[in-house]
């Protein structure tokens, strides 16, 4: 008799149990869903980077492996640009300088970064430079381009700013739209946006 209050007792507590964490299982928070971003706040909190992006982060990437040679006379067309680059254990930056049809000199740049400081890196980079535009500057996301995205086009300095996020994985490009054609659409900067994560 006591052997099967003993045994009732236990399946009640095992029942009470799996209820529990049933309803703290169903009460935790969903995703959620990404939209793009009217404005930005100088008080944003930067985002955490994922772990294992799956990059070595001790890597040295070059600039013709992030933009091969013949994607960038595609790019940069009837242009002829002189590189600077910064390539480092974890990221590599790339300017390139020229001067288009109309004589004005200008610059085409991207930098990445799959280090272990790359988001917050990444997101300490975006406020500082947002905090030397006016204060009416506008920014947005595009929908699809990697995890989290901010576009802008700069009042200081006259280029088109795109600063993406996938993963670990950090991207800013600035360039002039009407020299580089092809990213002067959403759907061509998503296009190479990807591609250059793809290489890094």
């Amino acid at each position: 008799m006591f052997g099967k209050f003993r045994v009732t007792i236990l399946l009640a507590l095992l029942a009470l149990t799996l209820s529990t964490l049933a309803c703290g299982a169903s009460a935790l928070p969903q995703p959620a869903e990404a939209k793009p971003v009217q404005s930005v706040q100088a008080t944003e909190s930067p985002a955490e980077a994922p772990s294992g992006s799956g990059t070595d982060p001790n890597a040295v990437v070059s600039y013709s492996q992030i933009v091969p040679p013949d994607e960038l006379e595609n790019l940069l067309i009837n242009l002829t640009p002189t590189l600077t680059e910064n390539s480092y254990p974890g990221g590599t930056s790339c300017i390139w300088s020229y001067v288009n049809a109309a004589g004005q000199t200008s610059t085409f740049s991207i930098q990445v970064d799959f280090s272990p400081n790359a988001v917050s890196l990444w997101e300490s980079t975006r406020q500082s430079e947002l905090s030397n535009e006016p204060s009416d500057i506008v920014v947005n996301g595009i929908d699809g381009l990697a995890d989290e995205s901010y576009v802008w086009s700069s009042k200081t300095t006259g280029l088109y700013v795109v600063y993406a996020r996938k993963g670990g994985k950090t991207l800013i490009m600035r360039y002039v739209p009407q020299d580089v054609i092809y990213m002067g659409t959403e759907s061509g900067i998503i296009d190479m946006v990807e591609r250059f994560f793809n290489r890094f």
